[in-house]
């Protein structure tokens, strides 16, 4: 029994302690926010192994700091790759209190904290029956899968309490819950390393395209002048965000609308100026990484104007400019100047150049 006991303790705290590991690795590669945040949650596992390793009240402040980053980080990868309205109050507030519970209870109830299991397993139901649905569309199988082990942890947890109880003072479950963990810890972790190492959620945008530009620094050209700019790199590796105009069949672009579902990966929303800055850093990282020269093309901006302050406007063109230059590529930006401003047009082109 002790040995039994031993192996799955420590199967289960190198499953968590492998997962951690890959998925910061996964952060460094894809400077994603929800891959730090997983991460977070496999770490905040650790401590908690199996059947009271070690103190009740600890595991229970622990496993609720896990599921609240597990909830949190399901969640930005779904407002990463779609369109659907995350309020932050909903990233934040629910994960907040129930660590904050976790750590009250913890402290107050002597004997037997272990609300935090059925709290977490509850908000991890619920977003692993989201992940399942949404991270199919992204991800086939595999995506699908993950939430449905999601789902599957969160109802396993608020098992745990009970089972605990019984098979210390029994012995008869401790075996069989110590395998049904081991399994479904290595379960859960294979499915989000099927998920996160894949080249697009690492890099965001098509691979394996080639081809070499010549073409450095800031362009801004007119909408007159679009064609003539997409013949001279319509075969290499652009990431493009456009409104109107269309792109090359091997660029990997984007298009600026307000109309789109949670299957319409290619859609951004023109108030989330930040999803811009992102995808294009990430761009940038796998440009570094493959040796090719990056090519960001923006047009829409007349349309972005409609949603957006001026202000938010320059900092992300600027931001992108910065982002560009430094790794020696090109910014291509469309701009119909009589359709802005004349001091706003003024002002961006000596944001940009």
């Amino acid at each position: 029994m002790a040995h039994t006991y031993e192996i799955s303790v420590i199967g289960l705290g190198i499953i968590r302690l492998v997962a951690a590991f890959l998925f910061l690795y996964a952060y460094y590669k894809s400077k994603r926010k929800s891959a730090l945040i997983i991460a977070l949650s496999w770490i905040a596992t650790i401590p908690t192994t199996t059947f009271g390793f070690i103190d009740m009240r600890i595991e229970n402040i622990f496993i609720g700091l896990a599921f609240a980053l597990w909830y949190t980080g399901i969640l930005s990868i779904i407002k990463e790759e779609t369109t659907i309205p995350i309020p932050r109050e909903s990233l934040l507030i629910p994960p907040i209190l129930l660590v904050v519970f976790a750590i009250a209870q913890s402290i107050f109830e002597k004997y037997f904290p272990e609300d935090a299991y059925y709290l977490g397993g509850l908000l991890t139901v619920v977003v692993g029956s989201i992940g399942m649905r949404v991270l199919s569309t992204r991800y086939g199988k595999d995506g699908k899968r993950l939430g449905a082990m999601i789902l599957i942890t969160g109802l396993i947890s608020m098992l745990y309490p009970p089972v605990y109880q019984y098979a210390i003072a029994t012995q008869d479950l401790l075996i069989g819950a110590q395998i049904v963990a081991v399994a479904l810890g290595f379960g859960v972790f294979y499915f989000y390393y099927r998920v996160i190492f894949t080249p697009h959620f690492l890099f965001g945008h098509k691979m394996g395209t080639t081809g070499v530009s010549k073409l450095t620094g800031v362009h801004i050209i007119s909408p007159e002048d679009y064609e003539n700019v997409k013949g001279e790199i319509e075969n290499l590796p652009v990431l493009a965000f456009l409104r109107s105009l269309k792109p090359a069949e091997a660029w990997n672009a984007f298009f600026f609308t307000t109309v789109g579902d949670i299957s319409a990966r290619n859609h951004t929303p023109p108030t989330d100026l930040y999803k811009v800055t992102e995808t294009v850093n990430r761009y940038i990282t796998e440009a570094r990484r493959s040796g090719f020269n990056d090519i960001v093309l923006i047009e829409g901006i007349e349309y972005l104007r409609l949603y957006n302050e001026f202000p938010s406007i320059a900092k992300m063109l600027s931001t992108v400019r910065d982002y560009v230059i430094s790794n020696k590529g090109a910014l291509i930006v469309v701009i119909d100047k009589n359709a802005l401003d004349e001091k706003e047009y003024a002002i961006l082109r000596r944001i940009l150049e």
